[in-house]
């Protein structure tokens, strides 16, 4: 589905596009966006048309109490300060969060320790993309 990571400024992405029901990927797709405040948000779903829809919500935004949908993806928002916030399956972030760097989707375990041992977001997501199934180049790169 995606592999989404977050270091010093930078957010890296796959660029996969999910078929929906276990068929094929179509194709490509973007999943890093950047706001209009200056903040980087990545956005992990299965739900076809989910992470456009959120993207939306946020520019216009994003207010908890206006996002009726089914809440299935997984987010991570970065600020211009650099402060990271995560949602997970609501509309609701948690944070700041204290951390280095971060990783979520599928290949989030391979991106997060690949930059345990000091690779950029970049990197992280080129090893999620070699030993995730469900990630694949090429990368995106979003900078604050």
């Amino acid at each position: 589905m995606s592999t989404i990571a977050y270091r010093d400024g930078v957010m890296a992405a796959d660029t996969r596009a999910y078929g929906g029901r276990g068929e094929p990927s179509p194709g490509r797709k973007r999943k890093i966006h950047k706001l209009d405040d200056g903040s980087v948000v990545g956005v992990s779903t299965a739900t076809l048309g989910l992470s456009e829809r959120f993207v939306a919500w946020l520019k216009g935004g994003g207010d908890p109490k206006d996002f009726d949908d089914k809440f299935d993806l997984r987010a991570v928002l970065v600020k211009p300060d650099g402060a990271l916030y995560v949602a997970d399956d609501t509309p609701y972030f948690s944070g700041p969060m204290e951390t280095d760097f971060y990783a979520i989707g599928s290949g989030a375990c391979y991106a997060m320790g690949a930059m345990a041992m000091g690779a950029t977001a970049e990197e992280a997501v080129r090893v999620a993309c070699e030993h995730d199934g469900h990630s694949a180049l090429p990368i995106m790169v979003e900078r604050l």
